[in-house]
């Protein structure tokens, strides 16, 4: 502050400071101390996030008891979090409006306030991260934006801080899977936990003890109600059949419901038995949903034709085409497939069709529809596009996806026996559509992108009888599924490509599927199938003289977990043999990885030592990291039987590294469990601990029976 006198001055003060008057000082003249006051800061007021409770709300009296049940055990339970889930893929079955209206109305039993995160783990666009989650819940417990950690963890441990003494209902709502919750759970705290979610969540009830309830659709007199609470009771009351009829047609769905209810209300003279019939008339869901607003009829296919009659005629074509395929979305290079197109075409339509919102961008080359949007492209496909036409777009669209598989199998290097089909093949896609995989990371990263597309292929290729696709896509896929998913998706997959094989009569085929099919029961531990599917696949290659070696190989490893070690090692003799006939290193050194723990459970140890040692040998000269880590792992169980612990530590890490490296989770899980047993031998019972709680993760993950053994391993939780 500084006072300026001249010819001109009147002797006023001048600030030369910026601010405000609570925060600089103005004075002419000082005269004794200065003191500066700020006021105290306000406290933040708690927050106040849920959305307004649902309106009609009806029935769930069982679900909300539960959900007050679990609240009252809570109150001195160190967990205090309930979780909501609906059976998968039930859309529309009010798990959102149940949340809303129970925390609405225990409310006044939180303090502190309420938050509601919209995770968007079913919505159109990319699901919320934990990272974005953490971000928005911390800004509205009142931290700075700017004072919010970057790091995940440092998220996660400032947010479980805030909330740790404070009462307050939390909503979660939309949330894709348990990974996704994690974060945002706290960790002991009396706030109180509502997730959301079309998965069960099984991850958070089986690790977290978290409690479930699953929600159905409503029962026929609850479904009723809500009609009555919309149209008006006396309305129900008068035509009780019709009423019970419209209700079924919507299949007791809360959301169809509605739907339905409000066009009874636009049409107070109309009775329900006529609306039933309207609603009835085609079916399907997009002449069923239609709402009216005065005089103006408002139908979602009217709606959805304003925008598609614009579009010039390559959208227009994309769009049609794109309703064919089964898969719930598509990236940019299989969108150019399915419409014979070029990579750069399929952009520009990909963007007009999501710059109109006939289309929805999830992340930077992936579309997907909404359900009704798929409805309406394929009802114009199959109006406008000749059913020739329609069938060639899915057959380039499939064949993409088959080469493309084939190709990030030969990368991932887990293949066992022939290729399934001719590489060379006039089939292959254009050079430009052709993907290139520079690491099994890259290759294996793809097909995790694409496998409920691939899924999705398998299923749709023999609907449209396309039966070569349809089994050989599942034997590409093999060293994908063995890698990262060992699951029933694996199964389902593997019979389907069976029935295929058999409708074609291709007995070669049908071979090289009931081996497929067998690996799968053997890595799903259903060992009985395992061995039946390999007895049938050797019975196919006598059939026809094709090659033993590499079924007899499957059926020796077969026998030895069934207990027949004799038949095993004679079995497995003649895969070794057949192995020198044809110069099959492959094959040889599977033969002799497995034959190694026939020898160990007939007392040959020596033998079963110098197999694997060969076999290591001969996996390590063919660059063939996955083989190797299955050798290391029977090197670390057998070295673990004869009480040489520090060599099974040494194997055992050594296998777990390889797994590691190629993306083979069972391979981990067993290498952590053989580690286990021996940190277990020698007295290091805490680190015996860690290594099964890693293996139960991710064999919970996998959903893979071994999962209740190891869980029986760890001690029960405090």
């Amino acid at each position: 502050m500084t006072e300026r006198v001249g010819p001109s001055s009147s002797g006023d003060t001048h600030n030369d400071l910026s601010g405000t008057a609570d925060i600089v000082v103005q004075s002419g003249r000082v005269l004794g101390g200065v003191h500066f006051h700020t006021a105290s800061p306000k406290a933040a007021s708690p927050p106040r996030q849920m959305p307004p409770a649902p309106t009609h709300f009806t029935g769930r009296a069982a679900e909300l008891a539960l959900l007050g049940a679990l609240a009252e055990q809570s109150a001195s339970a160190a967990r205090r979090t309930v979780v909501i889930s609906a059976l998968a893929g039930a859309a529309g079955v009010g798990k959102t409006a149940l949340a809303l209206h129970w925390a609405h109305a225990v409310s006044d039993r939180f303090p502190d306030g309420d938050l509601y995160i919209n995770l968007q783990g079913y919505d159109a666009g990319p699901p919320l991260s934990a990272h974005q989650a953490l971000e928005q819940a911390l800004v509205s417990l009142g931290v700075a934006p700017a004072e919010i950690p970057h790091g995940l963890d440092a998220r996660v441990s400032l947010y479980r801080t805030l909330v740790n003494d404070r009462h307050m209902i939390i909503v979660l709502d939309n949330a894709r899977d348990a990974a996704h919750v994690r974060p945002l759970l706290p960790g002991t705290s009396p706030s109180l936990v509502l997730v959301t979610s079309r998965s069960r969540l099984s991850g958070l009830v089986a690790r977290e003890g978290i409690p479930r309830i699953v929600l159905d659709s409503l029962p026929p007199e609850e479904a009723l109600e809500l009609l009555g609470s919309v149209i008006g009771k006396q309305r129900v009351e008068r035509e009780p059949a019709a009423a019970a009829e419209l209700a079924a047609h919507c299949a007791h769905l809360p959301l169809a419901l509605r739907i339905a209810a409000e066009q009874a209300a636009a049409r107070p003279g109309l009775s329900l038995q006529a609306l039933v019939a309207e609603l009835g008339h085609g079916g399907t869901r997009l002449d069923a949903l239609a709402t009216y607003d005065g005089d103006e009829t408002t139908a979602v296919r009217e709606v959805f034709s304003w925008s598609y009659r614009h579009l010039p005629s390559p959208a227009a074509r994309t769009f049609r085409l794109l309703g064919l395929f089964a898969g719930p979305d598509i990236g940019v290079t299989a969108a150019a497939a399915l419409t014979g197109s070029t990579p750069s075409q399929a952009i520009r339509d990909l963007a007009r069709l999501a710059g109109l919102h006939l289309l929805e961008a999830v992340g930077s080359d992936r579309y997907r529809f909404h359900d009704l949007l798929r409805d309406y492209a394929y009802e114009r496909s199959t109006a406008e596009d000749a059913e020739n036409d329609r069938h060639a777009a899915l057959r380039r669209l499939f064949t993409w996806y088959l080469f493309t598989t084939e190709s990030a199998g030969n990368v991932l290097g887990v293949r066992q026996g022939p290729a399934p089909f001719d590489a060379a093949s006039d089939d292959r896609p254009d050079p430009a559509l052709r993907l290139s995989f520079p690491s099994r990371e890259t290759a294996a990263d793809w097909c995790e992108t694409e496998f409920p597309n691939l899924l999705a292929t398998c299923r749709q290729a023999a609907d449209i009888g396309e039966d070569v696709i349809a089994w050989q896509l599942p034997v590409a896929l093999r060293s994908f599924f063995q890698l990262r998913r060992p699951t029933t998706d694996w199964v389902s997959a593997a019979e389907g490509a069976l029935a295929a094989a058999r409708r074609l009569g291709d007995r070669r085929a049908e071979a090289m599927v009931l081996r497929n099919l067998a690996a799968a029961h053997f890595y799903r531990g259903q060992y009985q199938e395992n061995l039946r599917y390999n007895q049938e696949a050797l019975e196919a290659c006598r059939a026809i003289g094709e090659d033993e070696g590499w079924v007899l190989n499957s059926l020796g490893d077969s026998l030895v977990l069934a207990g027949r070690f004799e038949e095993a090692v004679e079995c497995l003799r003649q895969a070794l043999d057949a192995a020198e006939r044809s110069q099959d290193d492959a094959l040889a050194a599977h033969s002799l990885e497995n034959i190694a723990p026939a020898y160990r459970a007939l007392g040959r140890h020596e033998e079963a030592i110098a197999a694997l040692r060969e076999a290591l040998d001969l996996f390590r000269d063919m660059g063939r990291t996955f083989g190797e880590g299955l050798v290391l792992d029977k090197l670390a169980d057998l070295h673990l039987a004869l009480g040489l612990f520090d060599e099974a530590m040494d194997f055992g890490a050594q296998a777990l590294a390889l797994h590691e490296e190629v993306g083979n989770r069972l391979g981990e899980a067993t290498a952590l469990g053989v580690l286990a047993q021996a940190c277990t031998s020698t007295g290091r019972h805490r680190d015996a601990q860690a290594h099964l709680r890693r293996a139960l993760a991710i064999l919970e993950d996998l959903g893979h029976p071994d999962a209740a053994g190891v869980r029986e391993r760890l001690p029960a939780p405090d």
